[in-house]
């Protein structure tokens, strides 16, 4: 026999599943509305299944247990779960880390609010059944509420640091770190200290960082990092004779082994001269496998620092629009040496031939093969 909550939650999806079929036929199926309605028909098919089950929570005379007397402990969990279907509908139709974070809040409803009900009927002493629920979860939640507390101050102080100046940012680094390093010796020298003096000055830095973090987040990347960002420094390659201030940066001039080299171009006295693998004397070109990588060693042995470069064809970017696809070294001095590794998928165009080349250098380059 239906209950009187029953009948109210069916007759309510009944009217979703009729309002979201019109929807779905006579608006648009993909529009917002309709994934109101589903989440609409979703939620109260729920309620209703679990009302039918549970008939309203009434029992019949005579059969109510002792462990039922007691009116259930709030909880805080229909909340989070209500929180977690709202996210799910906006996450479908914005960014998945939302629907993600849905589906987080669902899972934790389900797995802790059932725990909650579950240990609540366990007997009639409220204590006990509190007890019980703790030694079920506890060894989970504080795992995670730690994970989630660490990550929440990461973000934040790394919010904090990229809005800063760097120089600023080690300042703030070194000042943190040592107000930390106080307050952890101030309690470890005075164990007679109230625990609610130390949770209110761990709560007060928590809530301060995150903060923090949330204004650093509306002002933004300190310039240069959006000017990194926008114009890609470090992804990248600037192949000019001039010096780059981002892909010239930190430059290695030494090759660990030259075993796997599979020809070696040396810049001297103005002139570029190539030794291929197992070829004696001097080339004007090499020989390198399609598809393959073949790592090319080059040296300077010329006054000045130079880079060597790749000019491998065209690509099209865009319909009419070419690009030449070029790779390069870093500038290096006099005497030092680095890699350049090419994987070239097809010959080149008849008449323009792949060369190496230095830029700045005119009338010097090698030509490369690809068989």
């Amino acid at each position: 026999m239906f209950t009187p909550g029953s009948k109210y939650l069916i007759a309510i999806t009944g009217l979703s599943a009729v309002s979201f079929a019109l929807y779905m036929l006579l608006v648009h199926p993909s529009a917002l509305g309709a994934v109101a309605l589903i989440g609409l028909l979703v939620a109260t098919s729920l309620l209703t299944g679990i009302t039918l089950f549970t008939r309203d929570g009434h029992t019949t005379e005579g059969n109510t247990a002792a462990a039922t007397l007691d009116t259930p402990t709030p909880s805080m969990w229909p909340l989070v779960g209500a929180a977690g279907f709202a996210l799910v509908l906006v996450g479908t139709i914005t960014t998945p880390i939302v629907f993600i974070f849905g589906i987080v809040a669902i899972l934790a409803t389900l797995v802790e609010w059932t725990v909650q009900a579950w240990s609540e009927r366990s007997s009639a002493d409220v204590a006990y059944n509190a007890s019980i629920r703790e030694r079920i979860l506890n060894p989970i939640e504080y795992p995670v509420l730690a994970a989630i507390g660490v990550a929440v101050i990461i973000f934040s102080f790394s919010r904090v640091m990229l809005a800063i100046n760097k120089d600023a940012g080690a300042i703030i680094f070194i000042v943190a770190a040592s107000a930390i390093s106080l307050v952890g010796l101030l309690i470890s020298v005075r164990p007679q200290l109230k625990k609610g003096i130390v949770q209110t000055i761990a709560v007060l830095a928590a809530v301060g960082l995150v903060g923090a973090g949330i204004a650093s987040m509306g002002f933004g990347l300190r310039e240069d990092l959006v000017v990194a960002a926008e114009e890609d420094h470090y992804a990248h390659q600037e192949c000019g004779a001039e010096k780059s201030d981002h892909f010239d940066k930190g430059v290695s001039e030494t090759i660990a082994a030259t075993s796997g080299a599979d020809a070696t171009i040396e810049l001297v006295d103005g002139k570029l001269t190539a030794h291929a693998q197992g070829i004696e004397g001097l080339q004007d070109s090499i020989t390198v496998r399609r598809s393959n990588p073949s790592n090319i060693i080059f040296r300077n042995k010329d006054a000045g620092e130079f880079r060597l470069s790749a000019n491998l064809g065209k690509k099209q970017i865009a319909d009419g629009v070419m690009e030449d696809v070029v790779t390069c070294t870093q500038l290096i001095s006099e005497g030092a040496e680095q890699w350049l590794t090419l994987t070239i998928n097809k010959p080149a165009v008849s008449g323009e031939p792949y060369t190496l080349s230095v830029p700045g250098l005119e009338g010097q380059s090698i030509v490369v093969v690809v068989p």
